[in-house]
């Protein structure tokens, strides 16, 4: 047993030996495998970075070359091209100096265009002009009166009849110097023959009268080129020119073909004064014919002489009688003279709107005055006996509503239900009554307003707007006359006013003032004068 443990001693200590042989042979050989590795490893490293270090300072000088050449050529272009670039560095400020100015300068203004600014224009809106749009857009739903000569006239009184009145009458397009007024059958035939575009004709109008230094010993010219610009018959490309022209010639004469009587009586401003001459527009066409294929005259070209009558020396001279200058945009120009016949209602609005609202007082309107002056007071008065068409008028109000909105005119509604700005859903019962109390506020478009702020606008337009400033708050028995003339009732007239009815019981007994807010609406409501 001993010689066997010996034995088995001897093999493991002889097994032990030859494994550390093998372990310190075999880290020789790792020592020496990765002695060459780093080497290797090193040297490869220097090749690289010598490489790229030739690389980089290939690229530098060939940067360097690129530079000295470049700065060589500026070099010789500053001394050969010194006096250009000189004055290129000069243009270059002023450009930079205008462009900087831009920003502050007020528009320019387009010599010989009715819009000078490219929207806006200066016009005579006097009471005169106000009749003859009133005539050329209500037609028969004004309060036309038949004389002892069978004649159809038109009375507005001034200042409830205080200072004078205007009498306005019907002629034909006949070209006689001497307009004749027309009986009654072929004056209502000729008035609702009237076009609603002739509105936008008698704008135009009123807007070349005030270029006219004395206008009454003036007139003005308008050739077809203008007129198609102005109107808007410019984007009609499915017309022809001959049609255009066609259209122009049948619409022109026809606010000549208002006629107006004016006797004005003494007051303390101005002496008493009766026109001679009854013609608002005396207009002259002159055609140019060429001769089509068909052996026929065709039309291409027109031209139109137009001098203001009279009233002139009396309304367009700056005086104390009725100045009143204002402003009209092209797009409302030209909107009344696209719409036509489809939408009466807005076109007889825009022109209310123009020869209406002031700048700087609180323009507002009932839902039935609205609707009266676009519809006429007999269909709004029907209305309310007959369900049909108080449906239609609403329909038509909503969408002529949007005609003057899409004009640029701002339109707010203060008082009245939700469907009417909502427009989703049906009509509750009673929305006609609704329509009848609801109230409005107009403004003039923003590109007006804009023009108000020039100082040549402001000239014209201030001396208008203060006199119509100067309001006086009528007593409580005269508001009490008017309320009860029109056949209000206390109810509802505050409902129109936005007040209760112990506010109308106060302001009629006296016991209080009508504040200057309220002032301009409760003479609007009751159609008293602003002076009473």
């Amino acid at each position: 047993m001993e010689r066997l443990s010996e034995a088995l001693r001897n093999r493991i200590k002889v097994t032990v030996k030859r494994t550390r042989e093998a372990i310190a042979d075999s880290l020789v050989d790792l020592e020496q495998k990765s002695k060459v590795s780093l080497v290797d490893v090193k040297k490869q490293v220097k090749t690289q970075l010598f490489e790229t270090k030739n690389q980089v300072k290939t690229q530098i000088f060939e940067v360097q070359q690129q530079v000295e050449t470049h700065l060589v050529t500026w070099n010789n272009f500053r001394q050969i091209e010194s006096i250009q670039s000189d004055r290129l560095a000069i243009f270059l400020l002023k450009l930079l100096l205008k462009e900087q100015k831009s920003t502050t300068e007020k528009p320019r203004f387009k010599a010989g265009s009715l819009f000078p600014d490219g929207s806006t224009t200066l016009a005579a809106l006097t009471l005169v002009l106000r009749g003859v749009a009133e005539v050329l857009s209500q037609k028969s739903d004004l309060s036309w009166k038949v004389k002892s000569d069978s004649i159809l006239s038109y009375e507005k009184p001034v200042n409830k009849g205080r200072s004078g009145q205007i009498e306005y009458y019907i002629s034909d397009e006949s070209l006689s110097p001497q307009k004749q007024a027309l009986t009654i059958d072929a004056a209502l035939t000729t008035i609702e023959e009237f076009d609603p575009r002739a509105g936008a004709i008698h704008l135009i109008y009123c807007a070349k009268a005030l270029e006219l230094q004395q206008p009454w010993n003036q007139a003005f010219v308008i050739d077809d080129k203008q007129l198609v610009e102005y109107t808007g018959l410019s984007k009609r490309r499915d017309l022809s020119k001959s049609q255009k022209l066609e259209i122009l010639d049948s619409l022109v004469r026809q606010p000549a073909q208002v006629l107006a009587e004016i006797t004005w009586f003494n007051t303390d401003k101005v002496p008493a004064f009766t026109t001679r001459d009854w013609q608002i527009w005396n207009v002259s066409v002159e055609h140019k014919f060429a001769e089509a294929e068909d052996s026929h005259c065709k039309l291409i070209g027109l031209t139109l002489t137009v001098k203001p009558g009279e009233w002139a020396r009396y309304f367009l001279n700056k005086s104390e009688y009725y100045y009143h200058t204002g402003i009209i945009t092209k797009k409302t120009v030209q909107t009344l003279f696209s719409i036509g016949k489809q939408n009466v209602g807005a076109a007889r609005i825009l022109i209310w709107l123009t020869f209406q609202i002031v700048p700087g007082l609180q323009n507002r309107l009932i839902g039935k005055t609205l609707l009266e002056i676009a519809y006429g007071e007999k269909r709004v008065t029907a209305a309310a006996s007959d369900r049909q068409l108080r449906r239609c008028l609403a329909d038509d109000f909503e969408t002529d509503m949007n005609v003057v909105k899409k004009a640029g005119w701002q339109i707010e509604l203060e008082i009245g239900p939700d469907w009417l700005e909502n427009k989703q859903g049906k009509r509750p019962t009673g929305f006609w009554q609704e329509l009848l109390i609801s109230r409005w506020r107009f403004n003039l478009p923003s590109e007006a307003q804009q023009r108000l702020n020039y100082p040549q606008s402001q000239n014209r337009i201030n001396r208008q707007t203060k006199n119509q400033c100067q309001l006086r708050s009528p007593s409580g028995e005269m508001i009490r006359k008017a309320r009860k003339a029109k056949g209000w009732s206390r109810a509802f007239f505050a409902s129109t006013m936005g007040k209760s009815i112990s506010w109308v019981d106060a302001v009629e007994t006296n016991h209080r003032q009508v504040s200057a807010k309220d002032l301009p609406m409760l003479i609007e409501r009751l159609g008293l004068n602003s002076k009473d």
